[in-house]
C-alpha cells in the first residue's frame, strides 16, 4: 500500500514538474499559432457539423432526437481533437491531459451511473423504434399516448391529460405494449344470453348489428359470432370483428350499445350473475 502511494506522488510530482517546464517554455509565437489553429478549427468544426445536419436530415427514417445527438457527438469529438492539437501546439503535456480527462471520465460515469443507463435507453429507444411520437402505449406502471422522446426520460399524456415521465431504463427492462404501430386491431366481446332463448336467434340479432357497421372490416379476417361457453348464469357467445385502429374505442361501444338494445327488442335476456340456494332441514 505505501508504495503505491510513493508511486502516485512521484507520477504527480513528475507531471507537476513537465507542466511547469512547458508553461516556462511557452512563447508569444506558440500562443499565436495555437490561437489561429483554433480559430480555424472552430470554424471547420461548425461547417462539418452543418454539413452532417443537412445529410442527416435527408434520412426521413431517422428520428430528430436521435440526429441532435449524433451531430453534438460529432462537435464535442472535433472540439476536444481541436484543444488537444492547441495543447500540443502549446507543448504541454497532452498524456497528462488525457490521464486527467480518463479519471474525470470514470468518475463520472460512477456517479451518474443512473442517468448513464437510462440514455442508452433513450438511444436503444431512438435506434429501435419501438414507439414513436403519437402512439399509444401501456407498460406496468403506466400507459399513454407519447409525446415525445428523450434521451433520459419518455414523455406520456395520458387519456385524462395527466403527463407521465417515464425513465427510458424502466421502458426497456420491461414489456411494453404498443396500441398503434399496426394499422389494424380485433374488437373481443363476450356477450351472455339466457339459458332459455334460441342461440340461433341470438347469433342472427349479432350479426345483423354488426353489418349495419361501415367500421367492421372483412380483412384480416371476416367477423365471428360463435357459442363460446356454458356458464353458470349464461350462455356466452363471442364476437370478434376487426377494425382499423383509430377506430376501436368507437366500435366497442356502439357495438356494446346496439346489441344490447337489439337483444332487449327481440326479447333475449342478458342475465346477471345469480347463485341458487337450497336449504335442506332436518326430517
Amino acid at each position: 500500500m505505501m508504495s503505491k502511494l510513493l508511486l502516485t506522488a512521484a507520477e504527480g510530482t513528475t507531471d507537476l514538474t513537465e507542466w511547469k517546464a512547458a508553461l516556462g517554455a511557452l512563447n508569444m509565437k506558440a500562443v499565436l499559432a495555437a490561437v489561429l489553429i483554433f480559430l480555424v478549427g472552430f470554424v471547420l468544426t461548425k461547417w462539418v457539423c452543418k454539413l452532417l445536419d443537412k445529410l442527416l436530415e435527408r434520412n426521413q427514417k431517422l428520428d430528430k432526437s436521435l440526429r441532435v445527438l449524433a451531430v453534438n457527438a460529432v462537435r464535442v469529438l472535433l472540439l476536444f481533437l481541436l484543444l488537444l492539437t492547441c495543447a500540443d501546439k502549446l507543448g504541454l503535456p497532452t498524456t497528462s491531459i488525457l490521464t486527467l480527462l480518463g479519471t474525470f471520465g470514470l468518475a463520472f460515469s460512477l456517479a451518474m451511473q443512473n442517468s448513464l443507463s437510462n440514455l442508452a435507453g433513450g438511444l436503444f429507444i431512438l435506434g429501435s423504434k419501438p414507439f414513436e411520437t403519437g402512439d399509444y402505449i401501456s407498460m406496468p406502471g403506466a400507459e399513454g399516448t407519447v409525446t415525445q422522446v428523450g434521451f433520459i426520460h419518455t414523455l406520456l399524456t395520458t387519456v385524462d391529460n395527466k403527463q407521465i415521465h417515464v425513465p427510458n431504463s424502466t421502458i426497456t427492462g420491461n414489456v411494453v405494449t404498443n396500441y398503434s404501430q399496426c394499422a389494424t386491431r380485433r374488437v373481443d366481446l363476450t356477450i351472455p344470453v339466457s339459458y332459455d332463448c334460441s342461440l340461433e336467434q341470438a347469433k342472427a340479432v349479432i350479426e345483423r348489428v354488426i353489418a349495419r357497421d361501415g367500421r367492421v372490416l372483412q380483412e384480416p379476417a371476416a367477423p365471428f359470432v360463435r357459442v363460446w361457453d356454458l356458464g353458470a348464469s349464461a350462455v356466452d357467445i363471442v364476437v370478434r370483428v376487426w377494425c382499423n385502429s383509430a377506430d376501436y374505442w368507437e366500435l366497442r361501444s356502439w357495438l356494446i350499445e346496439n346489441i344490447k338494445n337489439e337483444l332487449d327488442r327481440e326479447g333475449i335476456a342478458i342475465p346477471y350473475s345469480q347463485l341458487d340456494v337450497h336449504l335442506i332441514g332436518k326430517q
